[in-house]
């Protein structure tokens, strides 16, 4: 295939957190996971997101598409692909021999590592991948964690692998693990969390303590303990001898262990590569306690990227990079630097909005009132950035449980912080980080500081922060400005614009609809300086 023929990419992953992304001449244009348009957390096929191709790819755009190949359900995932493609040929209304079909690309973690090493900036970097379970490899088992040595144009060597057993596997090999993810995972099911509600377990964690009852999940050699596992039919791993008084001490264990373990995973990375430069990838990289953590038993010198989208909605992102260096073979780099890479489109604001200033919004701020601001494209990702985001006062003392209760959330569940850049250090201790623009770290607040924004901290007196320059977000930044200059704290709280059990707004309709069927009140329409009060708001 010649580089002419791959200056654009389209490549969707198909699994759950389904994604589609396109880029040209190897840069990101922009991508979408599917629930934010069926609004179906973890959805798995991106039939929507295949249609939002529509006039925004050209069609002689290179196809590739990924899925979890598990033996014994080929046929399975065959319909699903056809059933994709189908889907796709009405969408676009065009022939799938338009596109270049590259096919269905098998591989995961090194997806994962990829995406990361990428969006890093870095020249050479030693990359790490912990997930639950990738893909299968040569058919002994699932991808638990994996260590790559990186460098251009798509060099990728494979250092140091675990796999956990094959699905529905009766031969469990002594070298099998049900590693760290599979494991945190476990334990987030076991408490009610559900298998994807590790950020829960992990905000449960600091109400917790270490408690003699329950026995660590590692051995005495920093292993998995796989004895604390039950294997049962359909392939699921649960605990099998949990004793605890309390919920929050079963959550603090898991999460002791996790990072314990993973900073033995990324010392290790280091000695194996020789490399000072780290990137931290697949689903247990959004541990953002965890990735705090590291920066204090890395070595000294050690730099540490953490790809924001680390879990399997970044695999589209990933594998496409990859492809297109494999064949193109360039060199060049292009360094993340921001994360509103959603789908560009045309924001009908409904007629019952009126003008707005700054101040204005700061002033229903101050009152007490959350605003959820809404403007350009949204950000990919898990985390809101001040395009799809609910902003409150810090300063509130009850502000979790107020929001929490605005959201359906557990009361107990903390809130985040956008904060400007110019003031973060005087506020937090970043233990070396110079920025932190995808809140992928919850880092310890200032002690003179915690009775100043207590509706920000958690528990443990940390705090997942946002850092934001005019550069990457000017009305945002404006925003946190004006509240600044009215009461001296540089940053407000940040939530994710969506109510509990839903997904972050994507369209204006998904506003207005979140707006009215909850107690929020005010959407801010930074681009244009408008202001959505429901007439229909609840007393």
């Amino acid at each position: 295939m010649s580089e002419e023929l791959v200056k654009d990419i389209v490549s969707m992953n198909i699994s759950h957190d389904a994604s589609v992304c396109y880029l040209h001449e190897g840069k990101v244009q922009w991508m979408i996971e599917e629930e934010r348009l069926t609004h179906k957390k973890y959805d798995a096929m991106p039939f929507l997101s295949i249609a939002a191709l529509k006039d925004r790819v050209p069609n002689t755009s290179t196809a590739l598409f990924s899925l979890l190949r598990i033996p014994g359900k080929e046929s399975f995932q065959q319909y699903d692909i056809d059933y994709c493609l189908s889907v796709y040929r009405k969408s676009i209304r065009c022939s799938l021999q338009d596109f270049k079909w590259k096919g269905m690309i098998e591989y995961h973690h090194l997806s994962h590592a990829s995406v990361g090493f990428y969006n890093s900036g870095f020249d050479e970097a030693v990359v790490v991948v912990v997930d639950g379970a990738g893909a299968v490899v040569n058919e002994e088992g699932h991808e638990v964690e994996s260590i790559y040595r990186a460098s251009y144009p798509d060099n990728f060597e494979l250092l140091h692998q675990k796999l956990c057993p094959l699905f529905n596997s009766e031969n469990i090999s002594s070298d099998h693990t049900y590693g760290i993810g599979m494991t945190y995972a476990a334990v987030s099911d076991y408490l009610g969390f559900d298998f994807h509600g590790s950020g829960k377990t992990m905000g449960l964690a600091p109400y917790g303590k270490d408690s003699p009852k329950i026995k660590s999940f590692l051995k005495e050699d920093g292993s998995v303990d796989n004895s604390r596992f039950e294997r049962v039919q359909n392939g699921v791993a649960i605990m099998g001898d949990a004793n605890y008084d309390n919920e929050s001490d079963l959550a603090y264990r898991a999460q002791k262990d996790f990072e314990t373990y993973m900073i033995n995973l990324l010392n290790k990375a280091i000695e194996l590569s020789g490399s000072k430069n780290i990137v931290l990838s697949g689903g247990c990289a959004l541990n953002c306690v965890a990735n705090y953590k590291y920066l204090e038993h890395l070595p000294e010198g050690t730099n540490l990227f953490v790809e924001p989208i680390c879990y399997d909605a970044g695999i589209a992102l990933g594998q496409a990079m990859l492809v297109w260096r494999n064949i193109t073979r360039s060199m060049e780099k292009f360094p993340l630097d921001n994360l509103y890479l959603g789908p560009p489109q045309k924001h009908d604001i409904p007629e019952d909005t009126y003008e707005v200033s700054t101040s204005d919004v700061v002033d229903i701020i101050i009152e007490g009132n959350p605003v959820a601001i809404f403007q350009g494209r949204s950000e990919q990702g898990p985390r809101a950035l001040g395009n799809r985001s609910l902003l409150f006062d810090p300063r509130v003392l009850d502000a979790q449980e107020i929001l929490n209760k605005k959201k359906g959330r557990e009361l107990w569940r903390p809130f985040a912080a956008s904060v400007l850049l110019d003031h973060v250090h005087d506020w937090f201790d970043m233990r070396g980080l110079k920025e932190s623009p995808y809140m992928m770290f919850a880092v310890n607040a200032h002690e003179e500081v915690w009775n100043k924004i207590p509706g920000v901290l958690h528990v443990d007196k940390t705090c997942r922060i946002q850092t934001v320059s005019r550069e990457q977000n000017p009305n945002y930044y404006d925003l946190i400005r004006e509240f600044y200059d009215r009461t001296g704290v540089p940053m407000l709280l940040n939530t994710s614009f969506n109510l509990a059990g839903d997904t972050i707004c994507e369209t204006v309709k998904d506003a207005v609809d979140t707006i009215k069927r909850s107690e929020l009140e005010y959407v801010y329409f930074a681009e244009c300086g408008k202001m959505l009060n429901d007439p229909n708001r609840r007393s």
